[in-house]
């Protein structure tokens, strides 16, 4: 396994999820690995990574190896319909369901050793966008 593998396993994981509010049936997450923002629909999720290094320390071997991948997820910031939760709602929302799966994914994974996310945060990006954001930590076997 390596970083790149961990990002495709990653987003093939994230766009299997439903979210858990649709504006329709074809609203789902769409992973782009790397930074390049495209928004298609009501959200866009951008994965990326540090390239990965090697930290042998304590009981841990020379193929024990760490990244950490960046998950942000854009959302169009529009105010919300009578009645219904807004885009902050929905992100909040959708930022601990995907993490409640990648919990899932660390622990059914050959390979990954560990994951160890950050709080995460949502905020407007000034430009009619919201980002939630999240790092995590990962330590795998490199093979």
């Amino acid at each position: 396994m390596d970083t790149a593998t961990i990002l495709d396993s990653l987003a093939s994981r994230i766009e299997a999820l439903v979210p858990a509010v649709q504006f329709s049936d074809d609203d789902r997450f769409r992973v782009t690995i790397g930074t390049q923002l495209a928004v298609t629909g009501p959200r866009q999720v951008l994965l990326s990574a540090q390239s990965g290094t090697r930290k042998p320390t304590g009981g841990q071997t020379c193929s024990d190896w760490e990244t950490t991948a960046e998950l942000v997820v854009v959302y169009a910031d529009s105010p919300p319909e009578q009645g219904q939760r807004g885009v902050y709602s929905r992100a909040i929302q959708d930022a601990e369901d995907i993490l409640n799966d990648l919990y899932t994914w660390a622990t059914t994974t050959t390979g990954v050793l560990a994951i160890e996310p950050d709080p995460g945060s949502v905020t407007p990006d000034g430009q009619g966008l919201l980002e939630s954001a999240r790092s995590i930590f990962i330590r795998f076997e490199r093979s």
